[in-house]
């Protein structure tokens, strides 16, 4: 059973290698169509990762989504 609280660290660590891997272009600012190229994965493939990591950081919009991949990606540096 899970806790009730989650800690904004505890849900990052819920992404996953794929997600992680789409994260890295969105903070480039890649579109859905590149990423899908740079990873040979379907463009739906790319919305499905983009829409499970919103959902499990509690984000609404495309904007906050590119923010937290740019902090994000600055703290693997």
């Amino acid at each position: 059973m899970l806790p009730t609280t989650h800690c904004g660290r505890c849900r990052r660590q819920l992404i996953t290698a794929a997600e992680r891997r789409v994260l890295e272009f969105v903070a480039r600012g890649y579109t859905n169509y590149q990423i899908a190229q740079a990873l040979t994965i379907s463009i739906d493939t790319v919305s499905l990762h983009r829409s499970k990591v919103m959902r499990k950081l509690g984000l609404r919009k495309p904007n906050e989504l590119k923010r937290f991949a740019e902090g994000y990606i600055q703290l693997k540096e």
